[in-house]
């Protein structure tokens, strides 16, 4: 549903969360999926409203920002080679992290709904490591039907 454009990354080499980020929203422009102002307002947003989260045993970020730049909605995964550092959501300090989930979707109830069942996934350790794990995209297809999200 939301990842079926295939916009994965697996072991994405990124110096800092800005490249990766960027490497990320670049690969959603050119699919045709968001509009050129999407990666400025993906960095807006996150240097506003941060987006990173401390989820044993590895950090995740869930950037995403407003709707009136999403063309189709679509969910990009990377995992990445090394961390990097994103601010963490709430408290403001920096953490490492492993995997991103790029959120791109139209509607409110849509980015709730799917932040919700992202939430649900990361307080489950070993699909966490699952997710950490895949190096291709028939594994990340699985593990998406198996977590209940293709």
């Amino acid at each position: 549903m939301f990842f079926d454009r295939k916009i994965t990354f697996f072991e994405l080499e990124a110096s800092d969360r800005q490249e990766a980020l960027r490497k990320m929203a670049e690969s959603l422009y050119a699919a045709e999926l968001v509009s050129a102002s999407f990666h400025d307002g993906i960095v807006a947003r996150e240097e506003s409203f941060p987006t990173g989260l401390a989820v044993e045993p590895y950090g995740i970020a869930i950037p995403h920002t407003d709707a009136d730049m999403v063309i189709t909605p679509q969910i990009a995964f990377a995992s990445l080679k090394n961390p990097v550092k994103f601010q963490m959501m709430g408290s403001g300090g920096e953490i490492d992290v492993s995997l991103i989930f790029m959120l791109a979707l139209k509607k409110a109830e849509d980015q709730l709904t799917m932040l919700q069942r992202l939430m649900e996934i990361f307080q489950d350790r070993a699909l966490l490591m699952e997710f950490a794990a895949c190096k291709n995209q028939a594994d990340l297809d699985a593990l998406l039907n198996k977590a209940g999200l293709e």
